[in-house]
């Protein structure tokens, strides 16, 4: 088994169409991928569409941003596309996704950093998010690379910077599991926090409802791997690993990267298919 269980397609931010993505991993070999697009599930179709003509198994997925000053995002595997509750709510995530891109484009046109909102959601082809800003602004000439114009203009504190609507954890995962889903934390390393303090929240959300945690990433170093394996081990949570791929351009990211780290793929991949069986 090669497993990729975070991708990224147009249906976000990603930079190929579901069904482009879904043969671009089965070139590289991967055998069970899950598209886990930010508050979209439009793309699981043709994604599906597309796994099963190439005899791959696809988990639809969903990436939820939580939190207001740090962002926390959760994975959620599973997913019924048919859920009308929850396709709601994507819409009216991706109504707020774009109304923070307006305000973002606002603000950069005070800081002499004009781009078009027209221009972004072109870009976008679906849900708008700040990989697309930060790509109009490359376009623009006001940054040399989609790293640059976040590190400059987009990150927060910088003169683009938006803050989201905010979304508590304890919603974001009754929602994934109100719509047949498992609840996974996604990159716990990206957080930016010690152990102790990483540890006491994944045990407070655990008691919310979270189900796994993405242990590996390619944010997450060697050296922090043992770490992760333990309090998911401690605290009985299901292990999972993605690459977070958006393509190429966006992030300095490939298909698989790191998880060649991932000596339980199959065991962990089987004991997630079967909790998200349990929940239906």
């Amino acid at each position: 088994m090669k497993a990729d269980l975070h991708m990224h397609s147009t249906a976000s931010d990603g930079e190929l169409q579901p069904d482009a993505l879904m043969r671009k991993a089965h070139d590289m070999g991967l055998s069970v991928v899950a598209l886990t697009d930010h508050d979209s599930l439009d793309g699981v179709a043709q994604a599906a569409q597309e796994a099963r003509r190439l005899g791959m198994t696809l988990i639809p997925g969903v990436e939820l941003s939580c939190g207001a000053s740090k962002e926390i995002h959760i994975l959620g595997y599973g997913i019924d596309p048919q859920d009308g509750a929850f396709a709601a709510f994507c819409h009216r995530r991706v109504q707020e996704r774009d109304a923070r891109a307006q305000e973002m484009v606002e603000r950069l046109a005070k800081a002499g950093k004009p781009i078009e909102m027209r221009r972004v959601r072109e870009l976008a082809q679906g849900a708008v998010g700040r990989p697309h800003v930060a790509r109009a602004l490359v376009e623009a000439g006001h940054a040399s690379s989609v790293s640059d114009a976040f590190e400059r203009f987009l990150k927060p504190g910088r003169c683009g910077y938006v803050p989201r609507p905010e979304l508590k954890v304890a919603e974001a995962v009754s929602r994934i599991r109100q719509a047949g889903g498992v609840a996974v934390l996604a990159h716990p390393m990206e957080l930016g926090m010690g152990e102790a303090s990483l540890t006491s929240l994944i045990g407070e959300w655990k008691a919310q409802g979270l189900a796994g945690m993405e242990v590996y990433h390619p944010s997450a170093a060697n050296h922090q791997l043992p770490f992760l394996r333990a309090t998911a081990r401690r605290e009985g949570l299901l292990v999972t690993g993605g690459s977070d791929y958006h393509g190429e351009q966006t992030r300095k990211v490939t298909l698989f990267q790191g998880l060649e780290r991932w000596s339980t793929m199959q065991e962990d991949v089987k004991a997630l298919l079967s909790a998200i069986q349990g929940v239906r």
